[in-house]
């Protein structure tokens, strides 16, 4: 079972920041003849997302906390909730690569994810 985000970090993306892959590329084999033979690389449903999540100090204090320790750097799988255009619903997620941090200007920063969620 996958590790559930904490209720005090927020998880709301910052307004026209997210980016979606709906699925991953296929896999593909060259044929002697004809067109490339494509398949589906995985037998789950996962969408790779990028977005911004904005937090105070406070939050985001507590976010690194839970990734470092947690999610032991990244590692493990989490669920969280994810925009699905209409409402946030629970995704079992897991970071693609490393976060980015901008404080930008001002006491909030910025935190860049990018992370496959299943059955976006």
């Amino acid at each position: 079972m996958a590790i559930a985000w904490p209720s005090t970090i927020p998880y709301e993306a910052l307004v026209g920041s997210i980016k979606a892959d709906p699925f991953r590329a296929p896999l593909a084999t060259d044929m002697d003849d004809g067109q490339q033979r494509r398949r589906r690389s995985t037998t789950k449903n996962i969408a790779t997302l990028a977005f911004i999540i904005p937090m105070d100090p406070t939050a985001f204090a507590a976010f690194k906390a839970f990734v470092r320790d947690t999610l032991v750097d990244g590692t493990l799988p989490f669920t969280m909730p994810i925009w699905t255009g209409a409402d946030y619903d629970d995704r079992t997620c897991s970071f693609v690569e490393r976060y980015q941090d901008n404080p930008g200007s001002g006491e909030m920063h910025q935190v860049s994810v990018n992370l496959d969620v299943e059955d976006y």
